[in-house]
């Protein structure tokens, strides 16, 4: 690895601060690190607008590398900041959603080709209350005739896990989320 005698030496490599146009997947990756910015306010952000921005990365396909580790941090941290804020002011749903709650779960029945989408926030015995007369039954029911399928994890540990498998970032940063979810 070359060291460079200071960081601004570094600047020369850099094309689109040498006058070469940018790429257009770095333009999009500047335009949604100044979009992370502008969310970055308590009252701006939450799960749906995270996950808006994480979607926004990842439909930039050639960024990969450090660029794409580090925005996804911060969208991470914005996250962590989200929990947090949700935690203090006692939103336990807020919380939870972020943290455990599943953003998609998918429920596989019996003779039926295609998925029925769980009610995220809907217990599986309310939502399928008319397949039985009792609670037991819709239990039975949903047992043996049923098979659930996660199809998106909550958007913090989904988050977490993109960083680790990244293979950019440091153990260290993520133990660092890691205590920080747990907490």
């Amino acid at each position: 690895m070359q060291v460079a005698e200071n960081f601004y030496s570094w600047l020369a490599d850099i094309p689109f601060l040498n006058g070469k146009p940018p790429k257009e997947d770095t333009r999009h990756l500047v335009k949604l690190n100044a979009l992370l910015e502008k969310d970055a306010f308590l009252s701006r952000f939450n799960e749906t607008l995270l996950e808006k921005r994480l979607n926004e990365l990842e439909g930039i396909r050639s960024v990969r590398g450090a660029a794409y580790g580090l925005t996804l941090a911060r969208i991470t941290e914005l996250a962590l900041l989200c929990a947090g804020n949700y935690a203090d002011h006692c939103e336990t749903q807020g919380v939870g959603d972020l943290l455990f709650n599943p953003r998609c779960i998918w429920l596989h029945i019996r003779g039926i080709p295609e998925p029925v989408v769980k009610k995220r926030h809907m217990g599986l015995t309310e939502q399928f209350a008319d397949v039985a007369a009792t609670k037991e039954g819709i239990v039975a029911w949903l047992r043996n005739e049923t098979k659930i399928e996660v199809k998106e994890k909550a958007l913090l540990p989904h988050l977490y896990d993109r960083l680790r498998d990244s293979e950019i970032i440091s153990r260290k940063y993520l133990d660092s989320v890691n205590e920080r979810m747990k907490k």
